[in-house]
């Protein structure tokens, strides 16, 4: 089998200019980098600067914030639930077990018992499969 004649002064040049874009592209990846840097570095300063000057406002505030967080949280997931499961009764019409409830028949959520209460008490689980969410409707 015969070799392809090599041509030393075609590979020099391609080793060249192989050479040069990798050159180019290492100067371009660190001037990149170095941007990235001082833009977050400018960012956090600015952030830290604003955190510091008014931390009051942070403390006093932060727990209006989370407490409004966790309603919209727990709205969001009551939604998620009620609709996922395609649940009859929507949860925030339904009762807990151990929560005070009025006379009435209450049917499970789990097993479609219903749930036969004489007077006011807590709500006890269900008697067959001792599930511990009911409804009234």
């Amino acid at each position: 089998m015969k070799k392809d004649p090599v041509n030393p002064s075609s590979d020099s040049s391609l080793v060249e200019e192989a050479r040069k874009t990798l050159v180019g592209a290492k100067d371009w990846l660190l001037e990149d980098a170095s941007l990235m840097a001082a833009y977050w570095h400018d960012k956090m300063g600015y952030t830290e600067a604003w955190v510091d000057a008014n931390w009051h406002l942070v403390l006093d505030e932060g727990h209006e914030l989370a407490e409004e967080l966790d309603e919209k949280e727990d709205a969001a997931l009551l939604w998620l639930i009620n609709h996922a499961n395609n649940n009859p009764v929507p949860l925030e019409q339904c009762h807990v077990a151990g929560t005070d409830v009025e006379a009435g028949t209450y049917v499970c959520m789990a097993c479609g018992h219903e749930n036969k209460l004489e007077s006011k008490q807590p709500l006890a689980p269900c008697e067959i499969c001792h599930y511990g969410l009911m409804s009234s409707h």
